[in-house]
């Protein structure tokens, strides 16, 4: 008796202060991505911090990332300094993504309809949770200055997706025009998610296969809220030059190709941020227990729902890519970031379409329990891993730069230069780290950034140059460092010359 009136209270309080839910996933979420609080470096942040907000402005106006453009131009205004104006972005994503974690749960929740059990309410937190923090939200946080605005207009995408459910509800215009307005500043933030805005409104739309008709105006409601904003954006991508953007004919096919391959090789590694081939795991075991359940209960509908679920995921990863210059396609999590959130996907439709709840199952719980488990502790290694990272990315400019400072120091001559070279077997990244892409890349190997994060960690500011053939022949061909020597450095004139291991 005790304990009913125990889970009646609960129910009561999550009824009437639903958005109560917000402070569990903003602890969560601290839990996740909390040490990215202290400053930290990619290869995109150096450029930041070197160039100052103006030229970072100019960048983001370029690739049609205008709420990035308005940021740079309000720290640049104000002077903020790049420690602050990261602490503020990392603020801002930390509580950007526990509100849209919050509005999936009640959308959740709306779309149930009836009395809910305490248990299908932990389902619900749960799988809002991982539809937003999915295994691939990590890499926002990597790019410190740009992860408030990422994050942000993953919110304004979500809210989005709420107001087209509402429009198709009430059938109604001004919340369709709401959500299409929200779901333009929302994919100017960053293209690559705002395909979550089509995934929540299918996935909470009702009685989309109840029939042809229904079928037809949910797609075409939901379709036209996701074309709007994704035309605008390239709209100004062009406006902005993007190299990115398909300036002449795709050949769609073969980036179609380029992509499948990026895509089966992200799905197997997880990015590295969870350990290799865990995410692939994972994903496979939660559609076996799906599809047990089918069998067991003959649910062919649950099925069909997963089936479309499915289509529109693959269009909402594929659809960016596709309108992208092949050159520029670019596999990585944050240009397919719905691709993190399969298995909430695939847990939607249980819910949604055969009524499960943790009484229903011993596996299925045990395995959400895990995944998350193995997702934090991928997270949490590869954070470590990308101080680690910075830390020599510290160490070898400074080693550059006492190197600069005795040359000047000897010749009286300033140096100005730099020309990047690669010996035999160039890593790219740090001994026995975890790195994928862009993340975790050691900054000293990368051609443009390397001047960028010398003046940033030294004060040397130097300007990229080309490389010399005669100096390469002469000091650089054949050789195959380990770790940074004074050998790999050469100073002729005002011009630096480096060899990266």
């Amino acid at each position: 008796m005790k304990g009913k009136k125990v889970r009646e209270k609960t129910l009561l309080l999550l009824k009437r202060y639903r958005i109560a839910i917000a402070p569990v996933y903003l602890a969560m979420n601290l839990c996740f991505y909390g040490m990215f609080i202290v400053k930290h470096y990619a290869a995109d942040t150096y450029l930041t911090e070197a160039l100052g907000w103006e030229v970072t402005a100019d960048q983001y106006w370029m690739n049609g990332r205008w709420l990035m453009t308005l940021f740079s131009k309000i720290c640049g205004r104000l002077g903020l300094g790049f420690t602050l104006a990261q602490l503020i972005s990392w603020g801002m994503g930390i509580v950007s993504i526990s509100l849209a974690s919050a509005v999936v749960y009640n959308i959740l929740k709306e779309r149930i309809g009836a009395e809910i059990s305490v248990k299908k309410n932990i389902w619900i937190a749960l799988i809002a949770f991982m539809l937003i923090s999915n295994v691939f939200m990590l890499e926002y946080f990597i790019f410190a200055e740009y992860t408030g605005i990422m994050c942000l207009g993953l919110l304004l995408s979500v809210l989005a997706a709420g107001a087209v459910l509402k429009a198709l509800e009430y059938k109604s215009v001004p919340f369709y025009l709401i959500g299409i307005s929200l779901g333009i500043l929302g994919i100017n933030g960053h293209q690559g998610n705002f395909a979550i805005l089509v995934m929540i409104a299918v996935l909470c739309a009702k009685d989309t296969l109840s029939s042809w008709k229904k079928f037809l105006v949910n797609n075409l409601v939901i379709g036209s809220a996701y074309a709007i904003p994704a035309l605008c954006s390239m709209i100004e991508a062009r406006i902005g030059g993007a190299p990115r953007s398909g300036q002449g004919p795709l050949d769609i096919m073969a980036s179609f190709l380029k992509s499948t391959e990026g895509l089966k090789k992200l799905l197997v590694t997880g990015a590295s941020f969870m350990p290799y081939g865990s995410y692939a795991f994972f994903v496979a075991v939660v559609l076996i227990c799906f599809f047990w359940f089918v069998i067991r209960r003959r649910s062919l509908k649950a099925l069909i729902y997963l089936l479309y679920y499915f289509v529109i995921l693959l269009l909402g990863v594929y659809a960016p890519l596709m309108v992208t210059d092949i050159n520029y396609i670019d596999v990585v999590p944050r240009t397919v970031y719905i691709m993190g959130g399969i298995i909430p996907v695939v847990l939607t439709a249980m819910l949604l379409h055969m009524d499960i709840s943790l009484e229903n199952s011993v596996v299925l719980p045990v395995c959400v329990a895990a995944f998350l488990f193995v997702q934090y502790f991928g997270a949490m290694q590869l954070i470590s891993d990308h101080y680690e990272t910075n830390m020599l990315d510290k160490y070898e400019a400074q080693f550059v730069g006492a190197r600069i400072w005795d040359y000047e120091e000897e010749t009286g001559v300033t140096v100005t230069k730099m020309a990047l070279y690669w010996d035999d077997n160039v890593t790219g990244y740090a001994p026995d780290t975890h790195w994928y892409g862009a993340v975790n890349e050691r900054v000293m190997s990368n051609e443009w950034a390397a001047p960028l994060a010398i003046k940033v960690l030294d004060g040397h500011d130097l300007q990229q140059t080309e490389q010399s053939e005669e100096v390469y022949e002469k000091y650089f061909k054949g050789k195959d460092w380990l770790h940074i020597k004074d050998e790999q450095l050469v100073i002729i004139g005002d011009t630096l010359h480096m060899c990266a291991y």
